[in-house]
C-alpha cells in the first residue's frame, strides 16, 4: 500500500513510544539527536505477542505482515504518524538508525508499508591496530557510534603484537598495548550499540615485530635469516612466518589466543589470520606438502579458538595460492569461514568466490578502504572495489582498513569507504549519488564529503595509478634518482586541483576530521611537488610532520608514532 502523500509531522508528534522485551535505552539514545525537545520519550514493556516497536505520532495500526528475520524491520507511515516494528531489539535498532538518518537529511517518509532486511548477515569493519597506530578507546568509541548509525554490526581489531600479553611483555614494551580491561570496556560499548567485537589475531604470518627480537626469531621463525621472496618480487629482510611444523611454535601461537580470546566474550568467531605466509615450509618446517602443513597448523589454531567458544575465521589467500589446500579445506576445517580479501578494482572477486563455493567452504568478502599507501585515498578504486565485492552472495562483507608503510593516512581518509560499504552491505544496489552529503551528515561538517572524494581522486589526475598504492606514494619513498617518471602536465594538473581543494578546505572549520582532511591534502601536495622536482620543501614537510604528531595524539597514544615520523622524514628533498 502506498500513497503519494508523505509524513513529515515529527514536530507535531507528542510522544515517542518504544516497546519491547528488555532495555531499549540504546534505541532512545540513537534517536535523541533528532527528536524535538518537547516530545515525550516513553519506554514500555511489550505485551505478550507484541513485536518490538517504535511509534511517532498516532499512526493507524500497522497491517499484518510476514514474520521478520532478526535484523529486518517494517515501517508503516500514515499522515498521522510513523511506526516501526521488528522481531528483535536489534532489528528495531536498525529501524531507529534509518529513521534518524532520514530525519537528519530532512527526507519525507512516503506513506505506506515497507519492509527492509540486510543483504549480508555480517556487515563489518576491520581496523589495523598493529602497524604503528593504536587507536585510543575514545577514537574506537567514535568509530562504533558511526557504525551504529550506518547499521553495521561487527568490529574486528587486527592484532599482531599490540595486546598486553602477560607472558610476552618484551614485544609490546615500546608501545601502548590494549589491556584486557580496555577490551572489556570496548566490548561493553559495542554491545550497547548492537555491534559485535571480534578478535583478529594473526597466528602464522606477519610476525615481523616479534621476530625483530632475537629470542623469538631464533625459537619460532620459519626462516630466521629472512631472505624470502614475495610474489611481488621483493625480499623479506625480516622473517615473517612461524615455523608451522614445530610443536613449540604451535604452542606459542595457541598461547596468544588463550590470552586474547577471553577478552571477547560475545564473539562467536575469531579471525586467526594466516595470510601471506610466503615462507611456509621453506625453512625449519621444510616439506613437499605445504598445503598439508598449512591446514594442519590452522586446524590446531582452530582447536585453540574452539576451546574459547569461537568458530575459526581465516584469510582465504593461502587457499587460493595452494589448490591442494583448497581441495581439502572443507574436510580439515569444516566450520571455518574464509575471508576473501581483494583491494583493487581489478581483483577477480567473482572468480575467486566461485572457486571457494565450488570447494564447499563458507566465506565472506573483504574489500578495502583504499586509504593505505596513498596519502589521501583512491576514490575511484575504492568505489569500484566495493561495488565488485557487493555483488558476491556470501556470509558477509568486512571492510578492511590497513596501516601499511607507517599508517600515515589519518582516519578521515577512510570515512568515504566506511559510508559506502555500509550502504552496499545493506543493499548492493544502493546508488552512489548522495555519498558526499551522507559523509557530511555523519560527521557534521558541511563540504567534507565532496572534498574527501575529490582529494581521493587526485592520484588519477596525476596519472599515478599503481597496485595497492599510488605511484606518488611509492615515488616519495624512493631516492629522486630511482623514482618513476611522471607526466609533467599531469602533475601540474594535480597541483592545480590540490590548490583549488586547499581553498575549499578553508570553509570546513576546525573539527578533527576537517583538520585530518587538510593534513592529507598537504601530504599529497608535498608528494606532487617532490615529483615535480620543486626545491625548498624541507620546511613544508617539517610543518606536516608537526601536524602528523598533533593529529596522531588526538586519535591515540604515541606508541609507534616516532617510527612513522622517522619514515616520513627520511626521504631526501
Amino acid at each position: 500500500m502506498r500513497t503519494e502523500s508523505a509524513w513529515g509531522g515529527l514536530g507535531t508528534a507528542h510522544t515517542a513510544v518504544l516497546s519491547g522485551c528488555g532495555p531499549l535505552t540504546a534505541h532512545l539514545r540513537l534517536l535523541e539527536p533528532v527528536l524535538p525537545r518537547e516530545v515525550r520519550r516513553v519506554l514500555r514493556p511489550a505485551q505478550p505477542g507484541e513485536p518490538f516497536s517504535l511509534r511517532l505520532g498516532a499512526p493507524t495500526a500497522t497491517p499484518a505482515g510476514r514474520p521478520l528475520s532478526s535484523e529486518a524491520y517494517r515501517l508503516w507511515v500514515t499522515p498521522e504518524g510513523l511506526s516501526a516494528e521488528a522481531a528483535s531489539a536489534e532489528g528495531l535498532y536498525r529501524a531507529c538508525a534509518t529513521i534518524r538518518r532520514r530525519l537528519e537529511r530532512h527526507e519525507a517518509f512516503s506513506c505506506g508499508l515497507t519492509e527492509t532486511a540486510p543483504a549480508y548477515p555480517v556487515r563489518g569493519v576491520m581496523l589495523d591496530v598493529s602497524r604503528n597506530r593504536v587507536w585510543s578507546l575514545p577514537t574506537l568509541f567514535g568509530i562504533v557510534d558511526r557504525m551504529a548509525r550506518l547499521r553495521l554490526n561487527r568490529l574486528e581489531l587486527y592484532f599482531e603484537n599490540t595486546f598486553a600479553y602477560a607472558t610476552h611483555p618484551d614485544v609490546w614494551a615500546d608501545g601502548s598495548p590494549y589491556t584486557p580491561s580496555d577490551l572489556r570496556a570496548l566490548e561493553a560499548y559495542c554491545a550497547e550499540r548492537f555491534v559485535t567485537l571480534v578478535p583478529n589475531q594473526n597466528t602464522l604470518g606477519h610476525f615481523e615485530r616479534w621476530f625483530r627480537l632475537p629470542a623469538y626469531r631464533e625459537r619460532f621463525a620459519e626462516c630466521p635469516e629472512g631472505g624470502v621472496r614475495t610474489p611481488w618480487g621483493s625480499i623479506q629482510q625480516v622473517p615473517t612466518g612461524i615455523a608451522a611444523g614445530l610443536p613449540e611454535a604451535q604452542a606459542f601461537a595457541a598461547g596468544l589466543l588463550d590470552e586474547l580470546l577471553p577478552c571477547f566474550p560475545r564473539a562467536t568467531v575469531a579471525n586467526l589470520g594466516g595470510d601471506e605466509v610466503f615462507d611456509l615450509g621453506q625453512g625449519r618446517s621444510r616439506t613437499d606438502d605445504p598445503a598439508g602443513l598449512y591446514l594442519a597448523y590452522m586446524a590446531r589454531m582452530a582447536d585453540a579458538a574452539r576451546r574459547h567458544g569461537k568458530r575459526p575465521e581465516l584469510w582465504a589467500d593461502m587457499l587460493l595460492r595452494h589448490p591442494d589446500a583448497l581441495a581439502r579445506a572443507a574436510e580439515s576445517l569444516p566450520d571455518a569461514t574464509w575471508v576473501l580479501w581483494g583491494y583493487e578494482a581489478s581483483d577477480p572477486f567473482a572468480a575467486n568466490a566461485e572457486r571457494l563455493r565450488a570447494a564447499g567452504v563458507r566465506f565472506m568478502v573483504a574489500p578495502g578502504t583504499s586509504s593505505w599507501r596513498s596519502f589521501c585515498g583512491r576514490t575511484t578504486n575504492m568505489l569500484a572495489n566495493l561495488r565488485a565485492a557487493a555483488t558476491i552472495p556470501c556470509e558477509g562483507m568486512l571492510l578492511t582498513d590497513w596501516g601499511d608503510a607507517g599508517h600515515w593516512q589519518p582516519l578521515a581518509v577512510s570515512l568515504p569507504a566506511l559510508v559506502r560499504a555500509a550502504d552496499l552491505a545493506w543493499s548492493p544496489d544502493a546508488p552512489e549519488e548522495g555519498l558526499s552529503s551522507e559523509i557530511d551528515q555523519l560527521e557534521g561538517v558541511k563540504g567534507l564529503g565532496a572534498l574527501l572524494l575529490r582529494l581521493g581522486d587526485t592520484y588519477r589526475t596525476a596519472q599515478a595509478e599503481a597496485y595497492n598504492a599510488t605511484r606518488l606514494f611509492q615515488a616519495y619513498n624512493l631516492p629522486p634518482q630511482e623514482a618513476p617518471a611522471f607526466d609533467r602536465s599531469a602533475l601540474l594538473a594535480a597541483r592545480s586541483e590540490l590548490e583549488t581543494l586547499a581553498e575549499d578546505a578553508t570553509c570546513l572549520g576546525d573539527a578533527l576530521v576537517a583538520r585530518e582532511a587538510c593534513f592529507a591534502l598537504g601530504m599529497q601536495r608535498l608528494a606532487v611537488e617532490r615529483a615535480l622536482g620543486t626545491s625548498g620543501l624541507t620546511r613544508a614537510r617539517a610543518r606536516l610532520a608537526a601536524q602528523m604528531e598533533l593529529l596522531w595524539l588526538e586519535r591515540g597514544p604515541r606508541a609507534y608514532l616516532d617510527d612513522s615520523l622517522a619514515a616520513f622524514l627520511a626521504p631526501s628533498l
